[in-house]
Order: C-alpha cells, then structure tokens, then sequence
C-alpha cells in the first residue's frame, strides 16, 4: 500500500547488568571510571550498579563463592549478568503485592523498585561472568555484542 510505512523490527539485541562488588573501599570515582569503560566496550550494558558486600545477603555471597571459585573475594569483583525484563516485572510485582495501599496511594519509594530490580537482575544463580579482572569482564561484553551484531 501507498504510505504504509514498515514496522521497525524490534531490536533482539541482550544487554547486560554490571555489578561492581566491593567492601566498600571503592570510591564513587573509581566506579564509574570501571562502569564508564566498561559500558563503552560494546554498548551492550543497561545498568551498572555498586553493591557492598556486606549490605549483600551472605547467602547470595556463598553461592557466588561457590559458583566462581577463583575469584577472590576479599578484591573488588566485577559481576555480569543478561538483564531479564520478565524477571524484573515480577521482582515489581511482588513489591507491589507487599506493599498494597502504598502502590495505591502510589507512595511506594523509587529505592523499593531499585532494590527489586537489583534482585532481578543480580540472583546468584544466573551470573554469567564472576571476575576480579577488569580486562576480562570488558572482554566478555565485547565478545557478547559482537555475537549480538552477527545475530542481527
């Protein structure tokens, strides 16, 4: 038809949640210079986070530990992830459901979807890459976006 413009195919390009783990010794400076570099690599990362380990459930610590034996955990360690937007709906959801008259009143604080989100997006079990080197974490999303643009 004249005038039918096409429709934009949706783009099925997966990005990537980084966490930046520490004790806490990693200044606001340091974390972005990583989370700046690292989000220019391949143009692949979401969102960045800085996580303290000790505000961490020792539980989710333990089965990083356990999943990614060579990383130490005493250093900064950077944790990547693919962003599951199903995961981080019914992270809100869940939120919501606790939270009933204040999602009415709409009062439930942007720190509350945050921290869902957080859990979303970093559950221990799904981490795909757990390391304390910077080069190899900026490696592997260079890597993942470039099997990104060969699936396009």
């Amino acid at each position: 038809m004249f005038g039918r413009k096409k429709k934009k195919e949706e783009s099925n390009k997966t990005y990537y949640a980084l966490g930046v783990f520490s004790d806490g010794q990693v200044d606001d400076h340091q974390f972005e210079t990583w989370s700046d570099e690292l989000m220019d690599a391949a143009d692949n990362v979401g969102s960045s986070s800085y996580i303290i380990k000790e505000e961490l459930d020792q539980e989710q610590l333990t089965i990083i530990n356990e999943r990614f034996p060579e990383m130490d955990p005493n250093r900064p360690f950077f944790v990547i992830n693919e962003i599951d937007y199903d995961e981080i709906q019914k992270e809100y959801a869940k939120l919501e459901q606790q939270h009933k008259w204040k999602k009415f009143f709409n009062t439930i604080p942007l720190s509350d979807y945050i921290d869902a989100e957080d859990r979303a997006v970093f559950s221990p079990h799904k981490i795909q890459l757990c390391t304390n080197d910077f080069f190899e974490a900026s490696r592997f999303l260079k890597e993942r976006g470039m099997e990104d643009d060969k699936n396009e």
